[in-house]
């Protein structure tokens, strides 16, 4: 199976002649020995400089071809963070393939609906396990996370040809979770590609000596586009790290003189206890403006809003931008922004409503859902523009502030999870009649996925409580696995629906009984 897209992007849009792999290749003329990437740990550590990176991407894109990938052809990147994660994506680039990325936490359930959905029969993937999902006729390679180097995948570069750039070609989908009970499938363009590496750093005002420190997953946006093709945009160095160490934060920082990164609630929860040394940092990339942070840490924040659709930020603000006490920012130049009511009229100031945004899909917008036309179409309003499911209230200054997500989304450690997925899971369980999931707030993961259930009949299992965590386990990634399971004779009720609202009072309320009881054991938090 090949993809590709048949999406017509406008004539004068800003990367004719180009495509994702120029990101690497304009850097060449005058960056060929500068360092582009370092990975690994004070123990086992190495440098690529923008010469021998594109040197192993080219070795890399061989193999592949070697391996039958070609144009459309999409593969699976089933990777924690590595140069190998890397260096497949930017091979598939180079090919005019088609990166597959998923969640490096996937379970077996999730992996084969990616494998279906996109007809995948090559796979790079860091679990030996998953190779037997992909049926007959595929071919896989299991990468040693330890070393993070596909150095097996490599061929030989001098065997390949010469492909003219096409930036209206698929290059990747990113897998995003929205309100249905599946992950949606958001594919781009190579021009999505080169637009959220431009104007990332635009916004960021990224210069060519800066270093940035990724621990944030590649298969997310924020980290691949925002972070690591920003700051090859530009010509600056990426320190990979496979993930957050608390241990190793301020050591990797200071010696490599980190410039940039990404803030998130548990770096503070962990790393803000210890005491801050001398650094070099400049910016971190956060949700909000807040001062707090900014003093504890001594850093200044690039505020934003964006979600996997709109590819980069169309709203954002720099320290100093005008942007108050936990603003977001104000809208850039390059999108059209609205604010619209629950009665349908735009937003005045001190207003609050969904979020609309637009821009030109398959540049500053996503392409499409692939496999899921109905689903894209009905994201977009009569007018284009793309209802984000996410409510902003309108500053009298003119910048937005994040006041609640109206779909019914959860935010587990920065991973967006759709309610509606796990109840599809929890609802699958034998002896569950109902279900509904909210989200309970967590120190350290921002909230966690609880489950309410109403038991199937008089004769459900004493045990279903943890009959429904075992089966979850089994089928969602790990961070998606509920971390308490209520059984209740009813569910509080709203004009027929499920008052969440109410639950989440609950659920909150529940956490602190059990912790009191000592029965939260049963289910820990993550740490």
């Amino acid at each position: 199976m090949t993809i590709r897209t048949d999406f017509v992007i406008a004539p004068d849009h800003p990367f004719i002649g180009l495509d994702a792999m120029s990101i690497l290749s304009r850097q060449l003329p005058r960056r060929a020995s500068h360092p582009c990437l370092v990975w690994g740990t004070p123990e086992f550590e190495r440098t690529w400089t923008y010469e021998t990176f594109v040197a192993d991407v080219e070795s890399t894109a061989a193999g592949l071809s070697e391996r039958g990938v070609g144009e459309g052809t999409p593969v699976l990147v089933h990777l924690e963070n590595s140069p190998a994660f890397l260096m497949v994506w930017f091979a598939c680039a180079r090919l005019g393939a088609v990166a597959v990325d998923v969640n490096a936490r996937s379970s077996l359930d999730e992996l084969r609906h990616a494998i279906d959905l996109t007809g995948t029969t090559a796979v790079v993937t860091n679990d030996p396990h998953v190779a037997s999902e992909i049926g007959d006729g595929a071919w896989s390679l299991v990468v040693n996370p330890d070393i993070g180097i596909a150095t097996d995948l490599f061929g030989d570069a001098s065997k390949l040809t010469v492909r003219a750039p096409d930036p209206t070609k698929a290059v990747c989908i990113q897998f995003t979770s929205g309100s249905t009970s599946r992950p949606k499938a958001v594919l781009y363009s190579h021009a999505n590609a080169l637009w959220g590496a431009r104007e990332s750093a635009e916004h960021w005002g990224l210069e060519e000596d800066d270093v940035q420190l990724v621990f944030a997953p590649l298969f997310h946006t924020l980290a691949l586009y925002w972070q690591t093709l920003s700051t090859l945009w530009v010509g600056g160095t990426v320190v990979l790290q496979s993930k957050f160490s608390a241990s190793q934060f301020w050591d990797v920082s200071k010696r490599h003189e980190c410039t940039r990164t990404t803030y998130m609630p548990l770096l503070r929860h962990v790393v803000g206890t210890q005491p801050v040394p001398v650094h070099r940092y400049r910016s971190w990339i956060a949700g909000a403006q807040e001062s707090s942070v900014q003093t504890l840490f001594d850093v200044d924040l690039f505020s934003t809003w964006g979600m996997t659709e709109v590819v980069t930020q169309p709203i954002f603000a720099l320290s100093g931008d005008g942007a108050d006490e936990g603003d977001i920012g104000f809208p850039a130049r390059h999108y059209e922004i609205r604010v619209r009511r629950d009665d349908g009229e735009l937003a005045d100031a001190d207003d609050s409503g969904e979020l609309l945004v637009r821009g030109e899909r398959g540049v500053s917008l996503f392409c499409e859902y692939f496999g899921d036309a109905a689903t894209t179409a009905a994201a977009f309003d009569a007018e284009g523009f793309f209802r984000t499911g996410d409510r902003v209230k309108v500053q009298t200054s003119g910048a937005l502030a994040f006041v609640d997500r109206s779909k019914d989304m959860l935010k587990v450690g920065g991973e967006n999870v759709a309610a509606s997925e796990i109840e599809r899971v929890v609802l699958a369980t034998p002896g569950v009649g109902e279900a509904a999931v909210v989200g309970r707030s967590d120190v350290a993961l921002s909230e966690v996925p609880v489950a309410f259930v109403i038991a199937m009949g008089d004769d459900a299992p004493v045990d279903l409580s943890a009959r429904v965590i075992e089966h979850c386990a089994a089928m969602l990634a790990d961070f998606k696995v509920p971390r308490a399971v209520y059984i209740v004779d009813e569910f509080p009720r709203a004009i027929n629906k499920v008052h969440k609202a109410r639950l989440r009072a609950h659920a909150n309320a529940l956490r602190q009984f059990d912790v009191e009881s000592g029965r939260l054991d049963r289910y820990p938090d993550s740490q």
